[in-house]
């Protein structure tokens, strides 16, 4: 209803407050789902490590950061939920905010808050499944062939991996910010079938993107692929040339697009959000 740029704190309140009572089940069942597949999975490690290796307190960041793509799939791939149905779509457009407000407690809730509670539960989940496993000690007696598994540092988790600031690395923080944008966007965008459509066109755009390379790839230097038995490529060297020492020009521009698409994705579906005006 109130289509202007207006930003009120007390209207973002009351739009969370709004979330948090038509929701609140929602999110008391995916902090305790979160934390029961989390203590599964622990379990599952801790058990087929008896009688072989040691589990170490250092194998949780590669856990860790397998689930924060998960994570973009199943919490911040649920925004606009209101959006989804013509009812609730209608009573939600109609709120008295604007639409920054509204844009601005989705991403709040669904990108903000899963990102500041998650590492907190893998924590607390990381301490309920060494308790867990002690019990089973108690119970089984199996700790001789077995030692004990150890309890995520929360400093550990949120540490950045310990190599040179290069390219490589914005290439890679900017992969996972940029599923994290599409996610959140795709829920403007396909709604209820965000978890399949935006999936399959970021496919689509890299299939593009790759049939696209080798197209070109064979126009500049038809050599390079052989059509006999099987289909020979000869790929270029992707480490030439240098835009700047030891950062290829190939990575630097995949570095750029995908922080670009990270950015713009969130300008363009709180456009689109502004087009639902009822």
């Amino acid at each position: 209803m109130n289509s202007t740029s207006n930003f009120q704190i007390k209207r973002i309140g009351n739009l969370i407050r709004y979330e948090w009572v038509n929701r609140k089940k929602m999110y008391v069942a995916a902090i305790f789902g979160m934390i029961a597949l989390l203590i599964f999975f622990f379990q599952f490690f801790f058990y087929s490590n008896i009688g072989s290796m040691r589990w170490e307190s250092g194998y949780y960041h590669g856990v860790f950061i397998i689930g924060l793509f998960i994570l973009s799939f199943l919490a911040v791939g649920q925004s606009f939920l209101d959006l989804r149905e013509k009812k609730s779509a209608r009573l939600y457009l109609t709120l008295p905010a604007s639409h920054l407000e509204k844009y601005t407690v989705q991403f709040l809730m669904r990108v903000f808050l899963p990102l500041v509670c998650y590492p907190l539960l893998f924590w607390v989940a990381s301490i309920l499944s060494v308790e867990l496993f002690k019990l089973g000690d108690l119970i089984f007696s199996y700790s001789s062939e077995s030692s004990n598994p150890e309890v995520a540092q929360l400093g550990d988790l949120l540490k950045l991996p310990e190599f040179q600031i290069s390219v490589v690395y914005w290439l890679a923080v900017g992969l996972l910010f940029m599923i994290l944008s599409l996610m959140f966007s795709g829920g403007v965008f396909f709604g209820k079938w965000n978890f399949i459509l935006m999936p399959l066109t970021v496919l689509f755009v890299y299939g593009i993107m790759a049939v696209s390379t080798i197209g070109l790839l064979w126009l500049l230097k038809p050599d390079s692929i052989q059509w006999e038995e099987q289909i020979k490529f000869d790929l270029p060297n992707i480490d030439a040339p240098e835009v700047f020492p030891d950062v290829p020009l190939l990575m630097f521009v995949s570095a750029i697009l995908i922080w670009l698409v990270a950015i713009l994705s969130y300008v363009a579906s709180y456009f689109k959000l502004t087009e639902k005006e009822v």
